[in-house]
């Protein structure tokens, strides 16, 4: 499994229309989206949303080709460390290789039918959230794709939002240095709970089959 940095226009417009106003774990808008709707006012068309975007990088001075090459150097530097954890904690080995593609929204959504993830186009690293989005690969192919139909969509956002935080128990020295993923606030409680649970036995079954009986 190998993770490839691109970036489409036609991708970020999409990103921003779609994951702009808000998300299944978070009603509040992005900054971009903020942004944009402060210029151009709500609804706006595609073609707005490209020329914003082109704005955008110009102002903030990013050059799309330059973080590519960026983000796969240091991506590709801890990547097979990662992917050797990864495994060893869920077991399984995805079976495909992954897109990231840029996008300059501050939400990240993923399809891992479509084996794609957003990443932000800027910042000097997207190591949290390739770590983040790929543990969501990781969860699915282990579990989800038996048990979000027997305990529901929503509490299986839950659980697999929160297990991310067993990247700052098994993944720290493989973040950037002083970045943990923090998660939503919503999922804080149970958080602190798997990582309680993963200190005393580290068992991703048992640990699972304590999730799912568990009433949210």
């Amino acid at each position: 499994m190998g993770v490839t940095f691109e970036y489409g226009k036609e991708k970020d417009i999409w990103c921003i229309l779609n994951y702009g106003k808000g998300s299944l774990n978070s009603s509040q808008q992005t900054k971009i989206y903020q942004q944009m709707v402060d210029l151009y006012g709500e609804n706006p068309k595609t073609e707005t949303v490209a020329n914003f975007i082109d704005d955008y990088l110009i102002i903030n001075h990013i050059n799309i080709q330059k973080n590519i090459l960026q983000h796969q150097t240091d991506w590709d530097m801890i990547a097979q460390e990662y992917q050797r954890r990864a495994e060893r904690i869920f077991g399984v080995v995805l079976p495909n290789d992954v897109t990231a593609y840029l996008t300059i929204n501050n939400r990240s959504p993923y399809s891992i039918q479509e084996h794609w993830f957003f990443v932000g186009a800027a910042g000097s690293s997207p190591r949290k959230t390739i770590m983040h989005e790929l543990w969501h690969f990781y969860t699915w192919y282990k579990y989800g794709v038996v048990w979000e139909e027997k305990i529901g969509k929503q509490k299986y956002n839950d659980i697999k939002e929160a297990l991310t935080v067993l990247l700052n128990e098994e993944c720290k020295d493989l973040l950037p240095e002083g970045v943990i993923d923090s998660g939503y606030p919503q999922h804080q409680e149970l958080r602190h709970k798997i990582s309680d649970i993963w200190r005393k036995e580290k068992d991703m079954d048992k640990l699972w089959d304590f999730l799912v009986n568990k009433e949210y």
